[in-house]
């Protein structure tokens, strides 16, 4: 590559012919680029899921659920309860997830994209399971609290971030100068 003020070969991007693979480009490193999306979104997963967290023993009342929304017992002991613990047990997963990731990603650990692209994909089959274990309920639609459009809703997005961050974490420059070489 034969540019004017152009450095050396190994400074710049180079592409090559056969399979359009990008190697090494040493400028293109560090927390920048998209990285800074990866950290707000870490950062804000962790506020969140912590927030979720806490509300936990409002969320499990019975009472809460019997007097406000006028839920029988029986119908919370057996279809609410059981989707509230996977909830709470899939927040606590993910806030380990998160936690974990951020520990990885200013440390600029080899793990990191690899914990990311399964974090990534937890979250996603977290969705799935959540979503199908609030449809799968028969209950008439007027004592139905639990909406499943929701539900639906957070797996499009979980996927959505599936598609665009698992290949951004395999294929980018960045992540592989900043944390695989």
């Amino acid at each position: 590559m034969n540019r004017p003020n152009a450095g050396s070969e190994e400074e710049q991007e180079v592409y090559s012919t056969t399979t359009g693979a990008r190697t090494k480009r040493q400028d293109i490193s560090g927390l920048g680029g998209w990285l800074i999306f990866i950290q707000i979104s870490l950062w804000a997963s962790l506020v969140f899921l912590l927030s979720d967290l806490s509300n936990v023993t409002v969320i499990m009342d019975p009472a809460r659920w019997e007097g406000s929304r006028g839920i029988d017992l029986q119908v919370y002991t057996e279809v609410i309860r059981p989707i509230l613990w996977f909830g709470f047990i899939s927040s606590i997963i993910l806030s380990v997830l998160v936690i974990i990731n951020l520990v990885l990603l200013y440390r600029r650990k080899r793990w990191f994209p690899r914990m990311m692209i399964i974090q990534y994909i937890v979250n996603a089959i977290i969705s799935v399971v959540t979503w199908i274990l609030i449809a799968q309920q028969e209950m008439g639609r007027e004592v139905h609290v639990l909406d499943a459009q929701p539900a639906f809703q957070v797996i499009v997005r979980s996927l959505l971030a599936c598609c665009i961050f698992i290949p951004y974490f395999l294929r980018s420059v960045r992540v592989k100068n900043t944390f695989i070489q």
